[in-house]
């Protein structure tokens, strides 16, 4: 890598570490026994989540995918056009269960999830479900990492409204990513001037969400309904 960097004329001499020590780390994750099983878009999804130093996600219409209860997944992956077949389903659903496991680590990055009243409320999988999709949420705001605020339908509209994102800060600004809910296939960005607008829209979306303590509130009071 080193080679690579003084080949093109690299001078950046944190992001050659950062790219050495990413060159350099062979441990296989988790996401790798699903190699041959699913789109190579989902494993990229999880390394990119897992090598993160802090993730900032924003969800409009469902549940974040690190926090997806396992039912709450299956009715997801239910809903798809055309049905999956039987062996790709139960492995979506076993992925996205999975990928809890960035947040549940020992060394765990620190986590911000901006969600919708609309996610929150949205009965994917029946009432019972949402239920406990719900009870599973709060339960994960407890987390020292986790920061979670919820954007109101009394706050109209917004900058980022039409899309879910997740940004994922890297060992240096330049290994930064965000990727775009695009429902079957995520968009990966990484130019700076894209970068710099998610960052814009996921702090605009933050100044207008309800506070932690308040979110909680709104859970349980949604919760409480079903």
């Amino acid at each position: 890598m080193r080679r690579i960097a003084f080949a093109y004329e690299c001078t950046d001499q944190a992001l050659i570490d950062a790219l050495v020590a990413m060159c350099g780390d062979r441990v296989h994750g988790w996401w790798e026994e699903y190699r041959d099983v699913l789109p190579s878009t989902f494993l990229d999804i999880a390394e990119l989540e897992w090598r993160a130093q802090g993730l900032r996600v924003s969800t409009i219409t469902h549940m974040p995918g690190q926090f997806q209860t396992e039912e709450y997944a299956r009715a997801l992956f239910r809903a798809a056009i055309p049905p999956l077949p039987a062996t790709e389903f139960e492995a979506r659903v076993a992925h996205r269960v999975q990928r809890h496991r960035t947040v549940d680590r020992p060394d765990a990055p620190p986590y911000v999830l901006v969600v919708h009243e609309g996610a929150l409320r949205t009965e994917v999988g029946g009432r019972a479900v949402l239920r406990d999709q719900l009870g599973h949420l709060m339960e994960t705001a407890d987390r020292d990492n986790v920061t979670i605020q919820a954007v109101p339908f009394s706050a109209g509209a917004f900058p980022g409204s039409g899309q879910s994102i997740l940004y994922a800060r890297g060992q240096v600004p330049r290994l930064d990513t965000a990727l775009l809910d695009r429902a079957t296939v995520g968009e990966f960005l990484h130019a700076e001037a894209h970068l710099c607008k998610y960052r814009l829209q996921l702090d605009a979306m933050q100044r207008i969400a309800l506070p932690p303590e308040e979110s909680l509130d709104l859970m349980h009071a949604i919760a409480s309904q079903l």
